[in-house]
């Protein structure tokens, strides 16, 4: 199939920014993921700024997880060494993808050097939902959603690619 005749069914996206500074006015990095995610012809279907201790957060992301509206959740913000969000999400996936901690590791040492080890990128299957965690920082999230989440969204990458899954 020719790439410019190729029509891809968007996917419904939630985005979540995890922090407790944060607001509409200046969530720079929910700004850019929504960007990032229509541009690549998806549909930002939920957007929230939340945070709470890990059983809110878990609670939280379990309301997305079985809404079979969503596809796709990508959180950012979270996930530095004292954050709690791979604790939150955890529990409630089927499936752990650690390649993605590892690749995230590896373009995050490219970029920062050692510094990228306090970061704990996660993402996972849950429900038939992907779920993703990044930095909430406006050069993780950019680095992450381009080097790792939106060609996964694409079932055009070869040889394969995490949107199979949904």
């Amino acid at each position: 199939m020719r790439q410019d005749t190729w029509n891809p069914k968007p996917l419904n996206i939630a985005v979540v920014t995890v922090s407790s500074r944060r607001t509409e006015a200046d969530d720079s990095s929910g700004d850019l993921i929504r960007s990032l995610v229509t541009g690549a012809g998806h549909q930002v279907v939920a957007s929230a700024i939340k945070h709470g201790d890990r059983q809110q957060m878990q609670d939280f992301l379990a309301s997305w997880i079985n809404d079979p509206e969503i596809n796709v959740i990508i959180s950012n913000g979270g996930t530095g060494i004292t954050d709690m969000m791979p604790e939150a999400l955890g529990p409630l996936l089927d499936h752990e993808i650690p390649g993605f901690a590892q690749l995230f590791q590896l373009v995050s040492y490219e970029d920062i050097g050692s510094s990228g080890m306090l970061s704990r990128a996660m993402a996972g299957l849950a429900n038939n939902t992907l779920v993703f965690l990044m930095p909430g920082s406006n050069a993780g999230t950019r680095l992450t959603m381009e080097k790792l989440v939106i060609p996964q969204l694409n079932e055009q990458t070869k040889p394969c690619a995490l949107v199979g899954l949904v």
